[in-house]
């Protein structure tokens, strides 16, 4: 993989909280550039109008003395402020009307400089000075030709600006780590307060419907998104326990008048007069039988994901069930062609219920005998994962598309080619809530060729869980 590759895929910036804090970083740069640039050209603009005032004071004091007494009186003070009495940085020059020099301490008119002109800038070379310096200008034409120029140095407020930089420059890199730092804290609010809802998210999304989102009472956005979670979460949680609740009284009503039927169906088949009756009562008490399986094996599914069980569990030898599962299934194998294999650990020890395991299991296997007997061999593996047990029952034939295994794994689904096959659809949902039940899940895997099932289960000791009860 090339690095802009990986740079694409693990960029933090690539994630919900990295654009946040890049958003928050151009808000800042957003807001702080432009008010920075704002107090620099105001700053700058009152620099300026510090330089312009004094020379247009002066720009006004020479014209007062041109209206006295004409050119003659203007070149006489001119000159007198051009001499050794004023010490500042004023440049001033009076020149004829073909440019030659009348008065002034400026050498000679400097290039580009027109007259009559508002604030130029320009190089003007001083009489004491060894070279030529900038200056903000302001120029002056006469009635008779004359041109006026005065100058103010403009050497001040190149060092203001300088320092102004300095300043502003200073201020943004301030701004860069305390908008960061901000953006951080920002960032870490937000994941906390997203973090507390979707942990709730996740306990409800494992089953444990009664966990809630705690909320702070402030009415903010968050506070009421909490508050709608939590409503919403007192509804499901509702819906769902009378769901369960008249599915098992449903099971169990039905349990009774239907094992009533059973007796009495077997009991008339030890006296069915000739062998079409005989027919008819056998078929009757197969549809029976089934449908009695169904809802035990309902009635299971739902005490298990109830955390019905979990007050009986203990430690016991998980490689004793699967042997013992081996040898009753092996002649039923053995019939149809089909070798079963055993791996498992000596010594495999779990913490859970026995016969709920060893039920979980058989249906796997009894799925697998059903649904991949035609490649011939089926392997039944256990070992010990971390604190994790691993039961694993293997065939070789078609195997299940890995877009419909969630299908297979719902109550009461089987697949388009598993329907003409005798059988209920609970087996893998059983097998499931076994697994939940004991901390763990149900994994669908490919075998190449084939279907993989396996029952994951924590070896540890299960947590106490006050919602446990009782179905008759």
């Amino acid at each position: 993989m090339s690095l802009a590759a990986v740079l694409r895929r693990r960029a933090p910036w690539r994630s919900t909280a990295g654009k946040f804090l890049l958003l928050y970083l151009a808000l800042c740069f957003a807001c702080t550039v432009p008010a920075l640039l704002y107090v620099y050209l105001e700053t700058d603009r009152i620099l300026l109008s510090n330089f312009q005032r004094p020379l247009e004071h002066e720009q006004s004091h020479l014209l007062s003395h041109y209206k006295r007494g004409g050119i003659p009186n203007l070149s006489k003070a001119v000159a007198d402020r051009a001499g050794p009495d004023y010490k500042d940085d004023t440049a001033i020059l009076l020149v004829d009307a073909k440019g030659r020099k009348l008065a002034g301490n400026v050498l000679a008119w400097p290039r580009g400089i027109g007259a009559p002109e508002a604030w130029q800038t320009g190089l003007l070379h001083r009489l004491d000075r060894a070279s030529p310096e900038e200056f903000l200008v302001l120029t002056t034409r006469y009635p008779s030709g004359e041109q006026l120029l005065l100058g103010g140095l403009l050497d001040n407020r190149i060092h203001m600006q300088l320092a102004l930089l300095r300043g502003l420059a200073g201020a943004l890199a301030l701004a860069i780590p305390i908008g960061l730092l901000g953006s951080i804290v920002l960032v870490r609010e937000m994941n906390r307060m997203v973090e507390t809802i979707a942990t709730v998210g996740e306990h409800v999304g494992a089953g444990d419907l009664r966990r809630r989102a705690e909320t702070d009472g402030s009415g903010d956005p968050v506070d009421r998104l909490k508050i709608s979670l939590n409503a919403m979460l007192d509804r499901i949680e509702v819906l769902v326990e009378e769901h369960r609740t008249l599915t098992d009284a449903l099971a169990h009503d039905l349990r009774s008048p239907l094992t009533r039927i059973h007796i009495q169906v077997t009991e008339a088949l030890e006296t069915a007069p000739d062998s079409a009756d005989l027919a008819r009562f056998e078929a009757i008490a197969h549809e029976v039988g089934l449908v009695l399986h169904m809802l035990e094996s309902a009635l299971e599914i739902s005490r298990a994901e109830a955390g019905v069980g979990r007050g009986t569990f203990e430690r016991f030898d998980l490689g004793a069930v699967v042997a013992d599962l081996c040898e009753i299934y092996q002649p039923l194998a053995a019939a149809g062609g089909v070798t079963i294999t055993v791996a498992c650990p000596p010594g495999l020890a779990l913490h859970g219920n026995r016969a709920l395991v060893a039920r979980a299991v058989a249906n796997l296997i009894d799925n697998a005998l059903k649904y991949g007997a035609a490649g011939g061999m089926i392997a039944l593996e256990a070992e010990a994962v971390d604190a994790e047990a691993h039961i694993c029952v293997s065939d070789r034939a078609g195997g299940i598309p890995a877009s419909r295994r969630d299908e297979a794994m719902r109550k009461f689904g089987r697949l388009d080619a598993a329907r003409s096959t005798p059988g209920t659809g609970l087996g893998l949902s059983l097998a499931s809530a076994v697994a939940s039940l004991h901390g763990g899940r149900l994994e669908l895997e490919d075998n190449h060729p084939g279907l993989r099932a396996r029952l994951i289960l924590s070896r540890l000791p299960a947590p106490s869980s006050d919602h446990q009860g009782a179905f008759a």
